[in-house]
């Protein structure tokens, strides 16, 4: 309810025939104030009196509603409490006292729920023979445009801060704006490109894409990643990541296009450089397999004949050359054994290594186990060794690569004994989606600093002379296992022997 106010119309009422005649007339004001005062208590915008202090003496019901407080949690209360900047609202009140009249002043309140409304504040004062009586102001909420404002320039910021140039055109290609990406990329400045057809930036070749583009954008449709060349403002052409989308209206209608424009020549040449060292480096590789299959090979058959005719040297002239001779030609048949098995452990290196193609079946690998196990025979007999498996699956390898696993593994184990009989367990368990293979043994064990060290070519912790071998079969493990995506490694402590594991995708 507005606080009465004063009024000086019935002092100058003359008699009381006079106030009698007036009677309906007076009645008839009496209704329109109080029809007045309805009208502003119920008023959409929210209004309120403040006094000089800074009191709040009246507020109507909308002002209540827009901060939530009923009348007796807000009238009779300081209106800086309701304030969040205090300075802003000092402000306000030091202006009014001196009579200015405030138009659009922006001030932030604080809700009853704690929440924060922003409000636009227009307001003067009302005062009776000079005197200061009350403000009245009227306050608008503005807190949905200040939002909208505030993400606006958030991303006016940012499209202003990107690295890649984005700008927009209206459906018959002329550019309408254009950030500080685009000047960087293209060279061209504001100034010198809104307002011009876009067909600016193509070169000749490929000024026949942008009228398809701006159908496609006009039938609502959008451009991604669309790769082309593009031209700078020195001549410069670039290769450049389009991605293009409508622009619509309040109604929907599309009326242009914002295009991002990443600059890629720098990836795109990187990457052609990369497959062209690639395609080199898989030459080069091809042709040393070939190579090394082909020496490994080549060489064998002399080799043979300079350990052949060395065995039948030391049988012929045997204790006849004396103990030097002897031990010359001993040298002489062992290197020759030696070479001949680094040749074969090379050649097949690089038949592993040159398997391009992956195999179209399954197979029991228990089955391959068996044929390794046979090729091992010998050796077995020879030391007493007892080997168990578990049930092993069927998985997706080569025969020979499988062979060749089991064969190098088994046969290490076998090789690298300690004082007892090798004791050998081979064994597989699913883990996901992959099969995960052991062999474990109780021999001499490996130093954990030398884990990876003994998967390399030619690498050895032992001489030839305590333990026989190349230092190659290891390596061949490994080649077999990256060419079908999956791990090799092992576990061992010196004296407490090795387990080897290698995974087979499922």
């Amino acid at each position: 309810m507005l606080p009465h106010a004063k009024s000086g119309s019935l002092a100058s009422l003359p008699d009381d025939e006079s106030a009698h005649n007036v009677a309906p007339a007076l009645g008839t004001l009496e209704q329109r104030e109080k029809e007045l005062a309805d009208f502003i208590e119920n008023a959409a915008v929210a209004l309120h009196w403040v006094g000089e202090d800074g009191t709040i003496l009246w507020a109507n019901r909308a002002e209540m509603t827009l901060l939530g407080y009923t009348p007796a949690e807000y009238i009779g209360h300081n209106i800086a409490e309701y304030h969040v900047d205090a300075a802003v609202i000092e402000d306000i009140l030091c202006r009014l006292k001196t009579n200015q009249k405030l138009e659009g002043c922006q001030a932030r309140l604080r809700c009853k729920d704690g929440s924060i409304r922003y409000v636009s504040i227009n307001s003067s004062v009302y005062r009776e023979e000079g005197r200061f009586v009350h403000t009245r102001c009227v306050t608008l909420d503005i807190t949905e445009q200040k939002k909208s404002i505030e993400v606006f320039e958030r991303l006016a910021a940012i499209v202003e801060s990107s690295d890649d140039a984005i700008l927009s055109k209206d459906l018959n290609g002329i550019i309408r704006s254009w950030n500080r990406g685009a000047q960087r990329i293209f060279g061209y400045t504001p100034q010198e490109t809104v307002g011009r057809h876009i067909s600016m930036l193509a070169p000749p070749e490929h000024a026949d894409e942008i009228p398809d583009i701006l159908t496609r954008i006009a039938r609502g449709e959008r451009v991604d990643h669309y790769e082309t060349k593009r031209k700078t403002k020195n001549g410069k052409i670039l290769t450049i990541s389009l991605t293009v989308s409508p622009i619509r209206d309040a109604t929907g209608t599309i009326v242009g296009a914002s295009k991002v424009a990443r600059d890629v020549t720098q990836r795109v040449q990187q990457e052609q450089a990369l497959q062209e060292a690639n395609a080199a480096l898989q030459r080069a590789n091809s042709d040393l397999q070939h190579f090394a299959y082909s020496a490994s090979h080549d060489l064998q058959e002399p080799l043979r004949m300079v350990a052949v005719y060395s065995e039948l040297l030391q049988k012929r002239f045997g204790g006849k050359l004396g103990e030097t001779g002897d031990e010359y030609i001993g040298h002489t048949v062992r290197g020759a054994l030696r070479m001949e098995a680094l040749l074969a452990d090379l050649r097949t290196y690089a038949q592993v290594s040159a398997t391009e193609y992956e195999p179209k079946e399954d197979l029991e690998a228990s089955d391959v186990l068996k044929k390794a196990l046979a090729n091992l025979e010998g050796s077995i007999n020879e030391t007493g060794a007892q080997i168990t498996s578990t049930d092993l699956p069927r998985i997706r390898i080569y025969e020979f690569q499988l062979e060749q696993l089991f064969q190098n593994l088994i046969g290490n184990a076998i090789r690298y004994r300690g004082g007892s009989p090798p004791r050998i367990h081979v064994a597989a368990v699913r883990q996901d989606r992959e099969w995960v293979f052991s062999v474990q043994d109780n021999g001499i064990g490996i130093d954990p600093q030398y884990k990876e060290q003994v998967f390399g070519i030619f690498k050895r912790l032992h001489s030839s002379a305590q333990y026989p071998g190349t230092g190659m079969g290891l390596a061949i493990c490994q080649r077999i296992i990256e060419r079908l995506g999956g791990r090799i490694w092992v576990e061992s402590e010196l004296g407490r022997g090795s387990t080897f594991f290698f995974t087979v995708p499922c």
